[in-house]
């Protein structure tokens, strides 16, 4: 496993959405295993922009939700 240290809760959103969008582009029909609560929001918000943006190949890909357990 590799930390990657951010500065703040935004920076580490748009490095979750760029290696998110970089799996999906690689492998279109992947399965995501999402994280429910609200740590992982800012990631969720931020490939929910790139996708009204353009970033359409979103549509392929299947989740499937892991409650989180603490």
């Amino acid at each position: 496993m590799r930390v990657i240290i951010q500065t703040d809760a935004a920076a580490v959103a748009l490095r979750a959405a760029d290696f998110v969008a970089r799996l999906v582009r690689r492998e279109p029909k992947c399965v995501l295993g999402l994280a429910t609560g609200s740590t992982p929001l800012g990631t969720y918000q931020e490939l929910i922009r790139r996708h009204r943006e353009g970033f359409r190949r979103y549509w392929r890909w299947k989740s499937r939700r892991r409650a989180s357990t603490a």
